[in-house]
């Protein structure tokens, strides 16, 4: 398999934050995606949010770098990587708190061996809302260190340095607010529903643009929301989370449809079941995150926008193409 994932663009969307004294619809979830080497014995890490340690755990799946070679050199890193889930008790749950990760085993074979542990850290996400490499840092414990990245990767080589994910824009969700209703990065899925389909322009068919990626801001009133939609948008390529001219040509048509109207937008992104568990949630996470991104470049109007994983699914067909999409939610 080629490189998992291409840097996505940051989401930059307005959630609830927390109100002292307000009791937690339910229990808060932190996800890790997190690759690993292994020297006599797997990688461990143990992960803190707003400096609680909330557990620990290995990297079972971590490469063997005494017999199987280095993870940067692995072809498909996906089956030295896994997913983990960690609870957040209701006190400690904080919506702009940090997530630190550090290796808490490091081992090295010494000059020549080739024989180390390391993690390699590629995805965040709490109560469904994800920051990838592109929103992760490498912090030193007596000093900040520059990031060391391979590819989608943020590398933790000793216990010395930290991966930081800080709080996104606007904050880490409540845990079940409807913003973050989309399953979680670790891949489970709500019940399938009932999506309608707008049909795909075909190959080789001229598209009308009916949006603009420089289009100046609007400056009448915000009207009122009256949309209650879901559209599919269907067509990724097999480990792609590229935005090809037919996807954008459909994002344009969803763009027409809801107009200036200013509605809550959840976008959710998924996978086909093909390949390895851990590589699919992140494809549906970028997935999900280029769509956000590319509508909010081309004018979308939203009270609330977010974009969260939902793993790969078989719920929307036999196909593999057929569960390669995105799912945009309207509503006011």
């Amino acid at each position: 398999m080629s490189t998992i994932l291409k840097h996505a663009a940051l989401m930059a969307a307005a959630l609830l934050c927390a109100l002292p004294g307000v009791a937690l619809a339910a229990s808060s979830k932190l996800q890790l995606i997190v690759g690993g080497e292994a020297y006599d014995g797997p990688p461990r890490f143990e992960v803190m949010f707003d400096g609680k340690v909330l557990g620990a755990a290995a990297v079972n799946a971590a490469i063997d770098t005494g017999t199987a070679g280095r993870f940067a050199d692995a072809a498909d890193k996906s089956a030295y990587v896994e997913s983990f889930s960690f609870d957040i008790p209701e006190d400690v749950f904080k919506p702009g708190a940090e997530v630190r990760v550090r290796l808490i085993n490091e081992a090295y074979g010494g000059d020549g061996s080739n024989r180390d542990r390391n993690l390699y850290l590629a995805a965040v996400a709490v109560n469904g809302r994800a920051v990838t490499v592109s929103g992760l840092s490498t912090q030193g414990i007596r000093a900040d260190t520059g990031n060391e990245v391979l590819g989608e990767f943020l590398v933790l080589r000793d216990g010395n340095v930290e991966g930081v994910s800080r709080a996104p824009v606007g904050g880490w969700p409540l845990p079940g607010a409807a913003d973050a209703a989309a399953a979680p990065v670790a891949g489970t899925l709500k019940a399938p529903v009932a999506v309608q389909a707008l049909r795909l322009p075909a190959e080789g068919e001229e598209v009308v643009q009916t949006a603009s990626l420089d289009r100046a801001p609007s400056t009448r009133p915000d009207p009122a929301c009256t949309r209650d939609e879901l559209y599919n948008v269907v067509g990724f390529n097999e480990n792609s989370n590229d935005l090809t001219p037919r996807l954008k040509a459909r994002l344009d048509q969803i763009l027409a449809d809801i107009g200036e109207q200013k509605c809550k937008v959840l976008v959710t992104g998924y996978s086909s079941k093909q390949g390895n568990h851990a590589t699919n949630a992140l494809f549906a996470i970028e997935r999900a995150q280029n769509v956000l991104g590319y509508l909010k470049q081309a004018g979308l109007r939203f009270e609330k926008a977010t974009a969260s994983g939902g793993g790969a699914t078989e719920q929307f067909g036999a196909t593999s193409y057929a569960n390669r999409r995105v799912v945009i939610s309207i509503a006011p």
